[in-house]
């Protein structure tokens, strides 16, 4: 936690540019209490000489000790700055008042926002009247649950390319790797965190099938699709296979591709940002391997341009994370 913490904090320190002088006059955002999966907009002034000035709103956890999430915004040549940010995810782990910063330079200003369980309301007094004989049945509601998974505890384990058979024949005959996966996974067995859990269909899934071949038949074959959706018509394909179902990429994050494409904001925050996504498992890459170091390679301009292409919607997300491979692979982008 404490690494994550510091990896934000530096993306954070990485955003606050010496050309982009801005005073923050005012914060505000669109309502005060928002439920999980609202989308709040955080608007605001900066005192600013500039055309362009750069402004970070970050979010803080009910204790302040964890930002739990980070939107990067410019405010125009009038001072004015706007930003959307979705609510929930894994770090807003509790309910309650979370703060809301904005910071230019030196300067921030902050509010505070209620986070809420959508599922329960604070009762409000009614007049007294005559108990109605027939009263409503109560009715509960039960919250969202929450897929509990193994699988990427560590960043990129298991991957999505490699079967549960190659794990498992990777334990049973190479005593350091079954060494490593003792020492990281001291309760669980092999099985419990590279396989599959047992269906009402018998072999599927199947261990000696990677992931990525199920999810690959789901999204390109119709029949495929609609085979598995009649049979799991309340789950999910990672779901099956064990995986939590992939998370949205943050508005933040389209948003550096576009500054960093245009120059906006360096390299540096360009980088942080999409190791933020891949230690988070909002992006999952397979077949990548550690690197020690990052290498000293400039980010290739065809990799720009695709970041602008896809802040545009011009090309897939895919296409996009294919860009972001040939930099974790060649080293620019360093993970552990």
């Amino acid at each position: 936690m404490l690494r994550y913490v510091g990896i934000l904090f530096l993306f954070l320190f990485s955003l606050s540019f010496p050309f982009a002088f801005g005073e923050v006059i005012e914060i505000t955002t669109d309502k005060s209490v928002y439920y999980d999966g609202e989308t709040m907009h955080v608007s605001g002034t900066v005192f600013t000489e500039l055309a362009v000035t750069s402004v970070n709103v970050v979010i803080f956890d009910p204790g302040r000790s964890v930002p739990v999430t980070i939107a990067p915004s410019i405010a125009d040549s009038n001072g004015n700055f706007l930003v959307s940010i979705r609510i929930g995810g894994p770090l807003w782990s509790s309910f309650g008042d979370y703060f809301v910063q904005a910071t230019s330079e030196n300067t921030s200003k902050e509010i505070t926002i209620e986070y809420a369980d959508s599922f329960t309301s604070e009762s409000t007094p009614e007049p007294e009247s005559t108990p109605d004989p027939t009263p409503e049945p109560e009715v509960t509601l039960e919250p969202k649950l929450i897929f509990k998974t193994l699988k990427f505890k560590i960043p990129n384990f298991p991957s999505f390319d490699k079967s549960p058979q190659y794990y498992i024949d990777r334990y049973n005959s190479e005593p350091t790797y079954k060494e490593w996966f003792d020492s990281n996974f001291p309760i669980n067995s092999i099985v419990d965190v590279v396989g599959y859990s047992s269906t009402q269909l018998d072999g599927f899934p199947s261990f000696d099938k990677s992931p990525q071949y199920y999810i690959d038949r789901y999204n390109s074959e119709p029949t495929y699709k609609e085979w598995f959706d009649s049979n799991f018509p309340n789950t999910s394909i990672y779901n099956i296979l064990g995986y939590a179902d992939p998370v949205s990429v943050p508005d933040w994050v389209r948003n550096n591709a576009e500054w960093w494409a245009t120059g906006v904001i360096p390299d540096s925050a360009f980088v942080t940002g999409i190791e933020f996504m891949l230690e988070n498992n909002i992006i999952q890459i397979s077949n990548i391997s550690s690197s020690e170091s990052a290498s000293d390679d400039e980010i290739p301009q065809w990799i720009r341009n695709n970041a602008h292409w896809w802040s545009k919607d011009l090309i897939s997300e895919d296409e996009f994370v294919n860009s972001l491979k040939f930099l974790i692979q060649e080293g620019i982008i360093k993970i552990n």
